[in-house]
């Protein structure tokens, strides 16, 4: 995370501006309204917000949004919604009869990617691959319920983008992927006829078929995704034509698709939902953070109506029973709306680009690239608010509990840039807001300390 001292007054005022709406909302609707026990009722803040969210993350797919307070949790309701949607669309699984709802022989796991992280809560720990946030002294009960896939990265190196591929990959040679001239060359979707397409597709087929031969009780009943960018795992990011192949081979399987996009979503990445980046859609997708401007807790599980419909029966028990005492609380669904409506309006974002939507480049490309060569740079990612790095260091020392940036981020300090690393990743993030010249300013800094880094 960042915090920028001084300078560019008038973006510092226009970024000033939107927190006071926002605070302005959130006291305006603390007036207005006490607390509301959502089930079985609608108001205003909460129909507002979701008629937002269908229109814009969800558009196109999504149909019903469930509210919850944090990306965990909403991460949690989003894996009973999918594995009760394969349970249903796999009917020879499960008896759903009155007192008995599951045969105890069954087990239902996911399918993840590793080098994700899904948040603290231990249902949404146990879809995630070990990582120090599940190791022992974190989740003593963490046993790791998925398939777990090492995946294809990219990465912008020594000036171009490069695609770094896992060990079982070794076999294809670099010329049949080669490097990528533009960051926009990876999104392409001319790609999913390649033949690194149909190598992806091989091994996601073979890893599927080997899992589900090795025993008869235990299935793969969701996928789940951070789209684009693995966030807390260390800012890497994943082939978009690895997730795509994921995702489609999933459809094929009746798998349902979980897009996580609590860190990504609402234009982290550039565009208002990463799902615009992989060109296809999920089953369920998960946001909070940006969703109300960083200003108060809330979140939601975007869901279709097949989803919703493998809810419905007679028996209460066959209902999604996950509550909260705070579900769609006013305060939160307001100033979602709020945040929502003015990320997208050019008239108060001068990023937007209105013809599609998107925002536009904020990262200077010259100093890009210039960090990309730098001899301490190991990688770079940079796409939307997000610019990452990943310093050469040994092996040994590039795990999460690594202090090898301690005296880079001191020296950061220093220029009023306070920073939180992951081991030997350091970051920027932005808001969409913010303008180029601030971005250019941090960019600028981060270059010439890393002068006296080396030193160091």
């Amino acid at each position: 995370m960042l915090v920028l001292a001084g300078g560019h007054r008038g973006q510092i005022l226009l970024s000033r501006r939107l927190q006071a709406e926002l605070a302005r909302e959130m006291t305006y609707t603390a007036a207005r309204f006490g607390h509301v026990m959502f089930p079985e009722n609608v108001y205003e803040p909460a129909l507002k917000c979701a008629e937002l969210l269908i229109d814009g993350v969800g558009k196109g797919w999504a149909s019903r949004v469930y509210f919850s307070d944090n990306g965990s949790t909403a991460i949690e309701i989003a894996l009973k919604m999918a594995f009760r949607k394969f349970c249903v669309d796999h009917e020879t699984l499960l008896e759903f009869s009155e007192g008995r709802d599951e045969k105890k022989h069954i087990t239902i796991k996911v399918l993840a990617l590793r080098g994700s992280y899904h948040g603290d809560t231990l249902g949404a720990m146990e879809a995630q691959a070990p990582s120090p946030y599940t190791g022992f002294l974190q989740q003593p009960w963490y046993t790791g319920k998925g398939l777990f896939l090492d995946p294809p990265t990219d990465i912008l190196f020594n000036g171009a983008w490069n695609l770094s591929l896992p060990e079982f990959f070794a076999e294809i040679a670099p010329e049949e992927y080669g490097t990528f001239s533009t960051r926009d060359e990876i999104f392409d979707k001319s790609r999913d006829t390649s033949t690194l397409a149909t190598t992806y597709l091989a091994y996601v087929s073979k890893q599927l078929q080997e899992y589900s031969g090795n025993t008869q009780s235990a299935h793969v009943g969701a996928l789940i995704i951070e789209p684009v960018i693995h966030g807390a795992g260390g800012m890497h990011m994943v082939d978009p034509l690895f997730q795509r192949v994921l995702v489609n081979e999933c459809r094929n399987r009746k798998i349902p698709v979980i897009f996580d996009e609590v860190f990504t979503g609402f234009w982290r990445l550039g565009v208002e939902t990463p799902a615009e980046l992989l060109g296809c859609k999920p089953d369920i997708a998960c946001y909070a953070k940006l969703m109300t401007g960083g200003m108060i807790p809330l979140a939601v599980t975007l869901a279709t109506d097949a989803l919703f419909d493998s809810f419905s029966g007679d028996p209460k028990l066959q209902a999604l029973l996950h509550g909260h005492s705070y579900s769609a609380h006013a305060m939160g669904c307001a100033t979602a709306a709020k945040a929502i409506e003015w990320f997208k309006d050019p008239e108060t974002n001068h990023n937007i680009i209105p013809q599609g939507g998107i925002l536009r480049e904020l990262w200077d490309e010259e100093l890009v690239q210039q960090i990309s060569c730098h001899s301490a740079v190991q990688r770079v990612v940079v796409i939307g608010t997000l610019f990452a790095l990943e310093l050469k260091v040994d092996a040994s020392n590039s795990r999460y509990a690594s202090s090898y940036a301690k005296s880079l981020l001191q020296m950061l300090r220093e220029d009023g840039i306070f920073m939180r690393p992951l081991g030997n990743v350091v970051y920027l993030m932005c808001g969409p807001c913010t303008s180029p010249e601030i971005c250019r300013e941090l960019l600028s800094k981060l270059y010439i300390r890393f002068g006296e880094f080396n030193r160091a």
